[in-house]
């Protein structure tokens, strides 16, 4: 059968849609991927067809024999959804990658997420028992290229302090007296940003980075990871990456972790309220994160 897995946007949906990806073709089907950014990173799945949305008309995914779509609220992906269940119901498959233990969401039934597991192992489930797959694992088939000696420096700890969006980023500050502790260790942290970020730190120890590929490299290189919760703990822990992750609300965290090597999640304390009309959660959580907190996560992992 040829399917097709249409991803949800971000880096790590991304790598995580790979997962079923490459279950379906450990087991004798023919997959295509579409994900607006992982293209550039085909050499590093060379079995799994890697191809952005804007390749393909509405109709062109009728030629499918199924479509897998991530619920994704963006005007293509849901012309496509809304196409597809109306014209062609039989083939089109949507899953929703809610981070609730709730089953009261649109298309919760297809997959049964569960919130209180990771987004990789509910895939892992929904390949077992939803699709019925014979031969089913947690990798999403990535490879090392030729000349990417993974762990090559293994005293390298990335530091990566953004994410998509703001309101996730725990501060710069935190962030820069953490890189000093870690430094003081005997460890050689570095900061992972964008040109762009860069020119905002210009005194911050960070390698020229071009292209997603080249990021991969790196990450792949190096020995551990802390960062915000973003694409980029996902692409180290399936590199093997030890990662600390820093995340704003610990109920979500249980969902959107990285899932392939050990990792450790901080978040604000259960208990700070985050009611409609309040949102303290929302505001003020990264005032519930101390840097000795992260610190020690760090010193616990390293050890693993």
């Amino acid at each position: 059968m040829r399917v097709v897995v249409l991803s949800c946007l971000g880096l790590g949906d991304g790598l995580i849609s790979l997962v079923l990806s490459h279950n379906l073709h450990k087991n004798g089907y023919d997959v295509v991927t579409i994900h607006p950014c992982l293209k550039a990173l085909q050499s590093w799945f060379p079995h799994l067809p890697i191809e952005s949305l804007s390749a393909f008309d509405l109709e062109d995914f009728a030629s499918f024999d199924k479509i897998f779509l991530f619920h994704e609220k963006t005007p293509r992906m849901l012309e496509i959804q809304e196409y597809y269940l109306k014209q062609y119901p039989e083939k089109i498959v949507v899953l929703n990658p809610i981070a609730t233990l709730n089953n009261d969401y649109p298309f919760w039934e297809n997959g049964k997420f569960d919130g209180s597991k990771t987004f990789v192992d509910n895939l892992v489930n929904y390949c077992t028992n939803g699709l019925q797959l014979k031969e089913v694992s947690k990798s999403n088939g990535m490879t090392l290229p030729s000349g990417v000696k993974i762990h090559k420096y293994p005293k390298r700890v990335i530091i990566h302090p953004t994410s998509s969006q703001e309101t996730k980023n725990w501060p710069w500050e935190k962030f820069e007296q953490l890189f000093h502790l870690i430094e003081e260790e005997g460890w050689e942290p570095q900061f992972l940003l964008t040109k762009e970020e860069k020119a905002r730190y210009p005194s911050c120890r960070s390698p020229e980075i071009n292209n997603l590929n080249e990021m991969a490299t790196f990450v792949a290189e190096s020995g551990m990871m802390v960062g915000n919760d973003s694409g980029v703990g996902h692409l180290a822990s399936c590199l093997g990456l030890p990662t600390v992750t820093i995340c704003r609300n610990k109920e979500v965290s249980y969902f959107w972790r990285p899932a392939w090597a050990e990792g450790k999640v901080i978040a604000p304390p259960a208990w700070l309220p985050n009611l409609k009309w309040m949102r303290w959660r929302d505001r003020h959580w990264k005032k519930f994160i101390p840097i000795n907190k992260v610190f020690k996560a760090f010193q616990e992992l390293k050890r693993v």
